[in-house]
């Protein structure tokens, strides 16, 4: 599932009337949530970041206490955590769904007091998780970025490369295609913890 429609891009592009521009306006969504997601601080996983729902397999340094934090959030499920001092990742060091809560919008993963495992063991990659995060429905501050950045986009694809154009017998100053501030004003609550303005803090 896209970040966004088509259909709710149009609302930011009052001269399409129809959808003969549609497959254009999907072109650009997935250009923006790349782009997005990059600035967010959503790592890449053999492919351009998303901040769609997506698998994620991650190595942490254990810590020795009861607390994980995954590195994208929210995070939705748990496909599997193992905690292996050795990095083998056998099934004897799989640990029980039951041992664990998962907090979705921190990524918080939690030993229960009842867990046989007692804490996420000290070592370089000792612990693995394979999980799901990501937006399966996507907040309306982020629709509303995309609704901004892909209208701009779209008004001026014919001025890629230019610094000015000719219009209405003057010229004018191009504006940079990059993503708008007030599309990164958008964004920013939904960076990942540790990131800045597009980059690690």
């Amino acid at each position: 599932m896209a970040l966004a429609t088509a259909a709710q891009m149009r609302e930011y592009l009052r001269v399409l009337t129809g959808t003969a521009e549609d497959t254009l306006i999907d072109s650009l969504i997935a250009r923006f949530d790349g782009l997005a997601a990059g600035w967010c601080g959503y790592p890449t996983e053999g492919a351009a970041p998303t901040m769609e729902s997506a698998s994620y397999t991650h190595y942490f340094d254990g810590d020795g206490g009861e607390s994980l934090y995954l590195r994208v959030h929210p995070a939705s499920a748990i496909t599997s955590a193992h905690v292996d001092v050795e990095r083998v990742y056998d099934s004897s060091t799989l640990i029980a769904a039951t041992d664990y809560e998962l907090f979705s919008a921190e990524g918080l993963v939690l030993l229960k007091s009842t867990s046989t495992q007692g804490a996420w063991t000290t070592g370089f990659r000792s612990v693995k998780v394979v999980y799901t995060a990501g937006y399966s429905t996507t907040p309306a501050p982020i629709i509303h970025g995309c609704g901004m950045q892909v209208a701009h986009w779209y008004r001026n694809r014919d001025n890629i490369g230019y610094q000015n154009v000719s219009q209405q017998g003057g010229s004018i100053r191009v504006h940079d295609l990059g993503l708008l501030e007030e599309v990164k004003e958008a964004l920013a609550p939904y960076q990942l913890s540790g990131f800045e303005g597009g980059t690690l803090g």
